[in-house]
């Protein structure tokens, strides 16, 4: 099968989306299949995998807790028209579909089976869909078929884009998270370890780690914080962790995706603290595949990590005095710890990408591809 995965995001930048997008190409190419992804790129410097297409520059664009970058240039459909002249496709499956220009050009010109996954969580109005509502209605009618991430992201979309929608949950490579590695040199030791992974930007809830982090200290003296990512708060996180006259917080920046298990592995705790607006957590996902225990909020746990006790521990949002009793409760009960991360692993397995992607497949079968 010949398939397009298209994205709105910035391809050369991290964030769920582009992760999403280059893993599924991963295993479809893996499983035979015709590969190729497309999207904006801020510099153009794009992965050199033989399958990548660069759509366009980008710019930020301030959303609820977050500045993703994107390309919103409606000359973003001259690449649009170039590609699709030299390329044919079975499906063209679309990732954020109705943001910016990128999908509505695809979705114009494209033939094809045409799918659009959406992964937004909103808890109050989406207003960029109240906004384009007539637009975003006509151009769902071109839609063959629709994917929500979570029951979570479903119930966003449906309330204003109307149809059928087929869940199918991000995935995770779980072998290579599973698979024992050595931790980084600098963290092979016994030092308690609490984990965070993900962009530094509001929406994470760096903050409130921070401070619960804070309270930890005072009971588990030795225990250290490592966050790993790059985000544009990073520097007011650094600052904060001073005031706060926090010793131990260590924030590492941009790791490369090859080294991210033996972070994960080496984390007694592997803290995910959203505040808003995040239906799947993949970060959460992949430490759960890599075995270590997981805390994280009612925002994203209900839909990733499970069942609050059986495989981890759920916090309610914005809530640094119970981040912390949960934090300390994994540090102190090593035996829960280690049941919670076992039930978590075995969880973890059944999103892994070979999964998914039989669910996407069988999904475009279904709508004619």
């Amino acid at each position: 099968m010949r398939v397009l995965l298209v994205s709105p995001y910035d391809l050369t930048h991290p964030g769920g989306v582009t992760s999403h997008v280059f893993d599924l190409a991963h295993e479809f190419q893996r499983q035979g299949h015709a590969i190729a992804v497309a999207g904006p790129a801020g510099d153009g410097r794009l992965p050199q995998n033989g399958y990548t297409h660069h759509l366009g520059p980008t710019l930020r664009f301030l959303t609820p807790g977050d500045a993703a970058r994107v390309n919103l240039s409606p000359r973003v459909h001259t690449a649009v028209q170039a590609l699709l002249a030299e390329s044919s496709f079975d499906v063209l499956h679309l990732h954020e579909p109705f943001l910016g220009f990128i999908g509505s050009s695809f979705l114009r010109l494209g033939r094809g089976v045409k799918v659009g996954t959406f992964h937004t969580w909103r808890e109050g109005p989406h207003l960029p869909y109240i906004a384009f509502w007539p637009l975003v209605r006509y151009w769902n009618r071109r839609l063959d078929g629709r994917i929500a991430v979570s029951e979570a992201a479903r119930r966003t979309i449906s309330a204003y884009v109307p149809g059928d929608y087929r869940i199918i949950p991000n995935g995770v490579d779980f072998q290579r998270f599973a698979c024992p590695v050595a931790p980084p040199k600098h963290l092979a030791d016994d030092v308690p370890t609490l984990l965070f992974v993900g962009r530094i930007e509001a929406r994470k809830g760096i903050p409130y780690l921070l401070h619960a982090f804070k309270t930890v200290k005072e009971r588990v003296p030795v225990a250290r914080l490592v966050i790993v990512g790059e985000g544009g708060l990073r520097a007011d996180y650094t600052r904060l962790a001073r005031r706060l006259e926090l010793r131990d917080v260590f924030f590492e920046g941009y790791v490369p995706p090859e080294d991210l298990p033996r972070y994960y592995q080496r984390g007694d705790v592997f803290c995910s603290p959203s505040t808003v607006n995040e239906s799947f957590g993949i970060t959460l996902l992949e430490a759960m595949a890599a075995g270590t225990p997981a805390i994280a909020t009612s925002v994203n746990g209900l839909n990733t990590l499970g069942e609050d006790g059986v495989t981890g521990l759920i916090v309610p949002p914005k809530d640094a005095e119970a981040l912390a009793a949960a934090m300390e409760r994994l540090l102190e009960d090593r035996p829960l710890a280690g049941r919670l991360a076992e039930a978590a692993q075995e969880r973890a397995g059944g999103f892994d990408w070979a999964n998914v992607a039989r669910s996407l497949l069988d999904y475009y079968e279904e709508l004619g591809a």
